[in-house]
């Protein structure tokens, strides 16, 4: 993947024009045929992780404006820079549950999706071996084809002890290496800015999406979908600069995320009435537990999964919950004898998507409407805090129960996929239903929010729309 010069990128008809280098656009492109002559065009700039660990990483974060009538603060993450939020996340990387994709077959909840689990297997296995994930022991309830490319980091002492009294209790997958490809995770829980560049990011991973036909520009924020005689000719752009210009392409894909994906759908007069529409991510709580067992000492920053409110769980009414069980940052008791004696445990539940959760456009930008987390979500967690004594082996002294948290920095909806354009703005290979070479990728598409985090899925549902062409 290089850089190329604006007057040739202009000036080239490519065989797909793509907006961002985000995990979704990378991915999308490596799944494309051989040969394929791509251009990808980043609003922000490229940087290196020495320059982003002296600027703490703050490089390209956006600021969305919002309207909320919700009683929880809520924040949105994103960065605009090379590589996209694969330079902030945590690279916690479980894949979704097979009831994920088939919430109203399964529970009378939400909508199904227009894949299955089955249908995305392959994927998953190929974008883990891409980020070289470490994991293991999960496969009784979300079935493999192939081993994790590499073994799960140690478990902390809570997570040993755990582990051995339930099997819904395992190693969380995860793209912070444990040796084999990048530096081993140093477990200092400061994963947004990895200091050793242990997690994989797009910039350090390059070598993954190597192809001699892949270019990039940066600088160039996509604004609108250029379109004749019923199909997408390329995309319209602005640089930093304020200068503007058209790049051509036989096919386009949008991969800047949730909000900017539908704000360039409508500037491009897109009209389906999900656009823009179901807005969501999941809602969580930290919970520390303090109980006589002793905790930490794991080899990475999130150690273990509980899946005991989300395997098998009742989703008809309230939200499944997946439980993380943290090793660092640590929260230590204030107790002589007892001062690991505390498990950090965070619940994340799947929220409802609504249809007035949306963005707008005002002046050409997008603006939030937040009307907050539906109490699906919230009841499940409840229900989850109300059950922790049926999850943990020994008796729980004293639970201490953290705000609801402002933010996933999951960007979900806007653009969700669907059978017909009755149902979604997209198709299963995340085709848009109005213009048969316009792609919009990434989490937008999800109709209904797993508890699991979003990354490996959008992932692999990128990889697999790539082949499909």
């Amino acid at each position: 993947m290089r850089p190329v010069e604006f007057d040739i990128a202009a000036n080239e008809r490519w065989d797909a024009v793509i907006a961002g280098t985000s995990f979704a656009s990378l991915f999308f492109a490596l799944g494309l045929p051989q040969g394929s002559r791509v251009l990808f065009l980043e609003k922000g700039e490229r940087y290196s992780h020495p320059e982003r660990l002296k600027q703490r990483g703050q490089y390209g974060a956006e600021t969305f404006a919002q309207h909320s009538t919700a009683s929880i603060d809520k924040v949105w993450v994103a960065h605009s820079t090379f590589g996209g939020n694969s330079n902030c996340w945590w690279g916690c990387t479980p894949r979704f549950h097979p009831e994920d994709f088939q919430l109203r077959t399964r529970h009378g909840a939400g909508m199904d999706w227009p894949v299955s689990y089955n249908d995305l297997e392959e994927f998953y296995c190929d974008a883990e071996a891409v980020m070289d994930i470490a994991g293991g022991g999960s496969d009784a309830a979300l079935p493999r084809s192939r081993p994790f490319t590499s073994p799960p980091h140690r478990p902390s002492l809570s997570d040993q002890k755990l582990r051995e009294t339930s099997p819904l209790w395992w190693a969380q997958p995860t793209a912070r290496s444990n040796g084999t490809r990048r530096s081993r995770c140093c477990g200092n829980g400061v994963c947004n800015l990895c200091p050793i560049d242990a997690k994989f990011t797009i910039l350090n991973s390059l070598d993954q999406f190597d192809r001699p036909n892949f270019h990039y520009l940066t600088g160039w924020e996509v604004r609108s979908v250029a379109r004749s005689a019923g199909l997408a000719t390329g995309l319209e752009a602005r640089h930093s600069s304020g200068r503007e210009a058209t790049f051509r392409g036989d096919m386009v894909a949008l991969g800047a995320n949730a909000i900017f994906n539908a704000a360039i759908l409508l500037r491009s007069g897109f009209t389906n009435p999900h656009l823009g529409r179901n807005l969501h991510e999941q809602t969580s709580r930290v919970v520390w537990v303090d109980a006589p067992m002793q905790n930490f000492h794991g080899g990475t920053s999130i150690t273990g999964h509980g899946y005991h409110f989300y395997h098998g769980a009742d989703r008809s009414k309230h939200a499944a919950v997946l439980v993380e069980n943290w090793n660092s940052p640590a929260s230590i008791r204030m107790e002589p004898s007892k001062w690991t004696q505390r498990l950090v445990l965070k619940l994340l539940a799947e929220d409802m998507p609504q249809a007035d959760n949306r963005i707008e456009l005002k002046n050409g930008d997008p603006v939030i409407h937040w009307r907050g987390h539906h109490e699906y979500g919230l009841e499940g967690l409840d229900r989850a805090v109300s059950h922790l004594q049926d999850i943990i082996p020994v008796p729980i002294e004293r639970i201490h129960l953290q705000p609801h948290t402002i933010t996933e920095a999951h960007i979900q909806g806007t653009h969700r996929m669907a059978s017909t354009a009755a149902d979604g703005v997209i198709d299963k290979n995340l085709r848009t239903f109005e213009c048969a070479n316009v792609y919009a990728l990434g989490a937008g598409a999800f109709p209904t929010c797993s508890p699991a985090n979003p990354t490996l899925t959008l992932s692999a549902l990128s990889l697999r729309a790539g082949r499909q062409i």
